[in-house]
Order: C-alpha cells, then structure tokens, then sequence
C-alpha cells in the first residue's frame, strides 16, 4: 500500500519536473532557432505550423517523445544530447548538431 503510494507519488513529480524542463528547453530551442525572427518558430520543418504556437506545440511534443524514446532506450547518455541528434542531427549538421547542443545547455541552464 505505501509503496505504491509513494510510486504513485514518484511518478506525478517525475511528470511535473519534464514539464518545467520541456519548457525550458523550448523557450531554448526557440531563442537558438531563431526567436520572433525565424522562419520557422521552434526550427519546425517536419510539418506545416500556422503560427509560433502551433510550432511551440509540436516542438512540446517533440521533446516528450523523445524523452520517452530516451527512456526506452535505457537513456543511453545525457537527454539533451540525445534530444540534439534528433533535432538537429550530426549526420545533416555536425558543426550545427555541436553548436546545438552547447546553445541549449547554455540558454535552458540545463545539462542532463
């Protein structure tokens, strides 16, 4: 009974912290994308947004599916790097993949 109390617990401050994380992440991904003056808000070119905040949902969603995938992969590193190979990918951009990477720790305050 109390272990699943506390599991229960674990499980709504563990969704909580992604979500301040995942919006710091994308208040980062916006500014380093390009902020008010991009082309695309969030660097969303994957699908067709109407506005920033539309962008700024799929880029949310972005960052919760790859948590999720980072999870089930048995986090294999730190997230944000992890993160950084998909949203800008080496292969496509390795001096952006590396420019991305530091640009968001820096600008989230974040580096796990």
């Amino acid at each position: 009974m109390y272990l699943t109390k506390y599991l229960v617990l674990f499980v709504v401050l563990a969704s909580n912290a992604l979500a301040l994380d995942a919006n710091r992440i994308a208040d980062a991904i916006y500014r380093v994308e390009g902020g008010a003056k991009a082309k695309a808000p969030y660097g969303i070119l994957s699908v067709k947004v109407a506005n920033a905040t539309e962008a700024r949902k799929v880029c949310l969603n972005t960052i919760r599916n790859n948590h999720t995938r980072w999870i089930r992969a048995g986090r294999p590193g730190k997230f944000l790097d992890f993160l950084a190979d998909r949203y800008c990918p080496k292969s496509a951009d390795p001096i952006g993949n590396r420019n991305w990477k530091k640009n968001i720790k820096a600008i989230s305050g974040l580096d796990f």
